[in-house]
């Protein structure tokens, strides 16, 4: 990354910057030296000497960092109104010869606020915090053709990358029917028709998702080598209408305070109180996805020693597998062979967080309680830091019993959690 850039204040009187003075050649003809202003008169030089030598204009020099900005470009979002997109503060020059547009002034005005936006396939992203689109964003995609985006680091420091999902729309699972190897028909298990994946050398394990996650985000680690890549890839069946994303590639120095570089933590939460959801939980009309395997960690605050986990009130909040059979609360061993979610040490109450007690760690079924066999939902407490929930889906349909489709799709899981102090 470029820093300490210096650029020249008035640079129309750079070519006035030398003056060539000489001697009276002719008795008639007076030698005259320009004076050079600089919001103040530099002086007059006079000599008798028949040839002066050099005189030079004092210019300030303003120096800069190229760091993040605000831009004046916006993203409008279903539902949230509009934010301002990120850039980076370049001189004008630098800006357009890196490929970025000018939105906006930085540095007190001698810098433009530059966003990079990429909207080609098997383009090669080079600057941090750009914005990767589909073509003809925001309308739709209109092609089938698989699409690429090759991510290069901007400084050999960087270890990992942040994907914020501004807008992504691609096909969800349909809610298709499967054929088990028992030749019955069965609903879905969340496999994707399009699909999101993202690949790099590190041995992350990053799920691949689809459907509708405007709002999520994931961290990913692109490893420690100056020569890591990542790689974002787009594949689609079929022709649909509802294709359009824009994700912003924020590059994260290793070591960076305040990150979950090396942590496991595909998704890293902070604040007091906050809500998070499983991939394609925003539409109600479709599953959760399949071989989902990853974790959602929150930073711990300080002074604050417990989080306590509610189901959020949106319908089917807590619907993982709704299997006939699994109508209430599970935990534990109940939830070896099926969809499941993890908080380490989840117990029942955060009254003693200077003292908890042993809880218990896997929760399945239709509703979030630490006691199992219950009908209604519970708060579930942890105070057992760091605080993460572990997501877990497998590659099999969720059925009613063994002879009846499922009819209440299995949405996923959303949560409302809120940290309780010491």
């Amino acid at each position: 990354m470029i820093s300490n850039k210096q650029i020249l204040i008035l640079g129309l009187l750079v070519i006035l910057a030398t003056c060539w003075v000489y001697g009276e050649p002719e008795p008639r003809r007076r030698s005259k030296v320009p004076k050079i202003f600089n919001g103040s008169e530099e002086g007059n030089i006079h000599t008798s000497n028949s040839r002066e030598g050099k005189v030079f204009s004092l210019f300030n020099i303003v120096q800069f960092n190229n760091e993040g900005c605000r831009s004046s470009s916006t993203i409008s979002s279903s539902g949230s109104g509009s934010t301002n997109r990120n850039g980076t503060c370049f001189t004008m020059n630098e800006c357009v010869s890196k490929g970025g547009s000018a939105a906006g002034s930085c540095a007190a005005g001698f810098g433009v606020c530059c966003v990079f936006l990429v909207s080609t396939s098997g383009a090669t992203v080079t600057q941090n915090c750009s914005y990767v689109r589909n073509s003809n964003f925001p309308s739709p995609l209109d092609s089938t053709s698989q699409i690429s985006y090759n991510i290069q680091k901007c400084d050999q420091s960087v270890c990992s990358l942040r994907l914020d999902f501004e807008t992504f729309s691609i096909q969800g699972t349909g809610n298709t029917e499967e054929i088990d190897t028992d030749v019955m028909p069965l609903d879905p298990g969340g496999v994707c028709l399009d699909t999101f994946s993202v690949q790099v050398s590190t041995g992350q394990k990053i799920p691949t998702i689809c459907g509708q996650n405007t709002g999520q985000h994931m961290y990913v680690d692109i490893g420690n080598l100056a020569s890591d890549t990542a790689q974002l890839n787009f594949a689609f069946i079929g022709s649909s209408n509802n294709r359009q994303w824009e994700i912003k590639v924020t590059q994260i120095p290793c070591n960076t305070p305040g990150h979950p570089n090396g942590n496991g933590c595909l998704q890293y939460h902070t604040g007091l109180t906050g809500r998070l959801t499983t991939f394609n939980f925003l539409p109600t009309n479709d599953n959760h996805l399949a071989n989902q395997d990853y974790s959602v960690c929150i930073r711990q605050e300080a002074g604050f020693c417990c989080i306590e986990y509610s189901v959020c009130s949106d319908a089917n909040s807590f619907s993982i597998d709704t299997n006939m059979m699994l109508m209430m609360s599970k935990v534990e061993t109940e939830c070896l062979t099926i969809d499941y979610i993890t908080i380490e040490g989840g117990q029942g109450s955060c009254a003693g967080s200077n003292n908890p007690t042993a809880g218990v760690n896997k929760y399945c079924g239709d509703k979030l309680n630490p006691l199992t066999m219950q009908i209604e939902h519970a708060p579930v407490c942890d105070c057992t830091a760091p605080f993460r929930v572990d997501i877990f889906t497998d590659n099999d349909v969720d059925v009613m019993d063994m002879a009846t489709p499922n009819t209440k799709p299995s949405r996923g899981v959303c949560l409302e959690y809120r940290q309780i102090p010491c």
